[in-house]
Parts: structure tokens; sequence; C-alpha cells
């Protein structure tokens, strides 16, 4: 007599799992995005990275943003711009610098995350130069460029002088006010 045949093994929870959260979370926003160009703005910005498909492009932009940053240091009035390819060397944007693609990413909407960005900033260029008066507050400005369909731009983007382009400031930080803060802050949590 013949033994009976095996019954084919069930697969184990764990694997279905594992199935279900590849299929949820990298297939599904990557086929989205084959069809609309990118996954939809409800994902996590985690997914979206994941699930973009790059240099495929159904809408042309009607502007191209840009900002800058400016410093203010210990004993002057004016606003100088700093030098972005010292801070920001790396341009792995193409002809955009971190600088760059963190505001457009994040910083334009964050005042957290550009008070985050100009503490580091004043310590990273105390860092560079310690001769130089220490920076005491920080600024940030934004501009968009409108992209002429008659004239569409050729050649290699720059960014516009700050000093030609219209700007508006997203936003200041005196930091020794937030220093003076985050010290009571601290003091008081203390106690």
């Amino acid at each position: 007599m013949t033994e009976p045949a095996a019954a084919p093994a069930r697969p184990l929870r764990r694997d279905v799992a594992a199935a279900l959260l590849v299929l949820v979370v990298w297939l599904v926003p990557i086929s989205e995005g084959a069809i609309q160009a990118a996954p939809a703005a409800w994902w996590p910005t985690i997914v979206r990275d994941l699930g973009s498909i790059s240099c495929l492009f159904r809408h042309r932009p009607e502007s191209v943003s840009y900002y800058f940053v400016q410093v203010l240091r210990s004993g002057r009035r004016e606003w100088e711009a700093i030098d972005e390819r010292a801070l920001f060397p790396m341009e792995p944007f193409g002809y955009r610098s971190r600088f760059d693609r963190f505001m457009e990413r994040f910083g334009h909407r964050s005042d957290a995350a550009r008070l985050d960005l100009a503490r580091w900033l004043a310590a990273r260029d105390r860092e560079l130069d310690p001769a130089r008066s220490p920076v005491v507050a920080v600024r940030f400005l934004a501009g968009a460029q409108r992209i002429d369909r008659a004239r569409p731009p050729a050649g290699r983007w720059h960014k516009p002088d700050p000093g030609a382009a219209p700007v508006r400031v997203l936003s200041s930080h005196d930091l020794r006010e937030s220093d003076r803060k985050d010290m009571s802050e601290e003091t008081g949590k203390s106690r």
C-alpha cells in the first residue's frame, strides 16, 4: 500500500507578514508612482522616497525655488551672506547643495528645523574660523524664479544673486535669546 501524500507545508505567519509588508510599503507605492508619477502625498515621506520613480515628470514646474542664509555677527548691524560652499561642500543633487535640498524638503515649512539648522550653522562657522566674531543671529530667505515658456532656461541653473533676486524672509533666529531661553528651561527642569 502507498503512503498518503504529505500535505503541502503552510506558510509561516512571519512569512505572510513579511510579504504583506513588502506589498504595502514598496510594491503599492511603486505601482502608484508608475501611474501618477509619484506616490500620493498621504504616504509617509520614507515610503514616498522609496516609491518615487526618478526622471518621470508629468507636469512641468512653473517656477524654481531658491533659498539663502544670512548671518549677523556680534558687534555688527548688517546681515552678511555666508559661503554655502564652505558649510555644505557636497552637491549631491546636481548643482544644488545639501542646504538647498534641506530647505526644499523640510526647512521652508518647519520653523523648528530652521532653528536647529541656525544653531548648527553658528557652531560650524565658529569651528571653521574661530578668529571671526561669532554668529548671534541667522535668517533664512526664500525666493522663486518663474520659468518663462517662451524662453526656457538653457544650460546649468545657478542660484541668483541674493541682492538682485526678489526674496522674502522665512524666519530670523536670534541665537542669544534662544540660548538664554534654553538655559532657563534647563535650570527650571533641574529644580
